[in-house]
């Protein structure tokens, strides 16, 4: 009787330690692809010390400790268009789209300066980041200088988000945008290029008609200067021996005045 109550009692003491182990600690897998983050949030190690990177099986005391992740592959974050202005104000649009990681040694950097998560990073920091880039670098340009240096433009950007991220302990890998004119600008541009264009099909057009003028002209010239040769090369003797080669011996039946014709052939 005795040994079934010690028995019940210290199955009792087991049931409750594992209860309590299982409200005190938690237990959480951080896989490959991801960077854990143990963060201390009691005693003297409150600060900069406070944060391991851990990775596999992790167990922790959730009253005194929080597991936060950061994933270590490559982000893509497409955003929104938003507006920059060149030096003298004009607006163009910005739609950029950016590839980064956070190394696993700057993850602890990362956290402790702004303890967010990668999407609140994306839509805070990083985006106030990539939006100060841009017009940073859009104040340098001239109107026609930002619309015919696009690609040099966006280089120059990429450069300076490198090293503002870096410095924050990201690292970014690539970064595609569409830089275009505010919608005024852009139908500027527009009937800029037609007006080019219809002007260039009239200059074509009237040179096309000044070569067909000068054919039509060469062409006149030649046949006057042919004219010419064949008018000075008739002559009456030739003229004569033309109508002796056509006449068939037989005297005209009409004639004016009774008069024939004569044929004077000299031998």
């Amino acid at each position: 009787m005795k040994l079934n109550k010690v028995f019940v009692g210290l199955l009792g003491f087991l049931l409750v330690c594992f209860v309590s182990f299982t409200i005190i600690y938690d237990i959480k897998m951080v896989d490959s692809a991801e960077i854990g983050i143990l963060v201390n949030r009691t005693g003297d190690k409150r600060g900069v010390s406070n944060v391991e990177i851990k990775s596999g099986w992790v167990m922790y005391n959730s009253f005194t400790h929080e597991l936060h992740t950061y994933p270590a592959y490559a982000q893509i974050v497409d955003y929104n268009p938003f507006d920059i202005q060149d030096k003298k104000g004009t607006i163009f649009h910005a739609d950029p789209t950016i590839e980064y990681y956070i190394p696993r040694d700057k993850a602890t950097q990362v956290f402790l300066s702004y303890r967010k998560s990668v999407g609140e990073l994306n839509t805070s920091m990083i985006l106030s980041e990539v939006k100060n880039a841009y017009k940073d670098i859009s104040g340098l340009y001239e109107t026609d200088s930002l619309i015919n240096n696009r690609p040099q433009f966006e280089e120059e950007v990429k450069q300076l988000l490198t090293e503002r991220l870096k410095f924050k302990g990201i690292n970014l890998e690539n970064i595609q945008s569409s830089v275009k004119p505010n919608d005024i600008m852009q139908k500027e541009i527009d009937n800029k290029n037609a007006s080019i264009q219809r002007a260039l099909r009239v200059e074509n057009e009237r040179r096309a008609a000044i070569a067909e003028a000068d054919i039509k002209i060469a062409t006149a010239k030649g046949e006057a200067t042919a004219n010419e040769i064949v008018s000075k090369s008739i002559t009456p003797t030739l003229l004569q021996w033309e109508m002796i080669k056509k006449w068939n011996g037989v005297s005209p039946q009409v004639t004016n005045g009774g008069v024939l014709p004569t044929f004077s052939v000299n031998r």
